[in-house]
């Protein structure tokens, strides 16, 4: 009779610590398909974004060229890759240095210098509504 107590004793432990793996596997798959989910939406392929959440230089870089372009006055814009000067401020805030180089209807070349502040406002890094113009400055 006390055998089979210890028995039924035994049984119920583990019965309780098999439920807790249970939940604890249950919540697992939450948090990943939470992940996943985040991943998805976001419209982007950039997995190192999805964990730091913050764009590097080059991403800001290149929204800022997307930003600048409509306001050239010239044609054929031909924006430097590697001389460019990159800034971070508080709060999610960039500033990008940089010049553009572009012609003119008379086929003469202008250089252009412009300096844009953009704010980053979370989503996808590459999409335009996931900013916010602050200032851009041309001369």
């Amino acid at each position: 009779m006390e055998s089979q107590k210890n028995y039924l004793a035994q049984k119920k432990r583990k019965k309780k610590s098999a439920v807790k793996v249970v939940w604890i596997i249950l919540a697992l798959g939450v948090i990943f398909i939470v992940i996943i989910a985040k991943f998805a939406l976001s419209g982007d392929n950039d997995v190192s974004t999805l964990f730091s959440g913050m764009p590097s230089s080059n991403e800001v870089y290149n929204i800022a060229k997307q930003f600048v372009l409509p306001t050239l006055k010239g044609n054929g814009a031909s924006f430097s890759e590697d001389g460019y000067e990159y800034g971070k401020k508080a709060d999610s805030v960039f500033i990008i240095r940089s010049i553009v180089d572009t012609k003119t209807s008379d086929g003469d070349p202008l250089k252009t210098n412009f300096e844009i502040t953009l704010k980053y406002k979370g989503g996808a890094v590459a999409d335009e509504s996931s900013w916010e113009l602050l200032n851009l400055t041309e001369n």
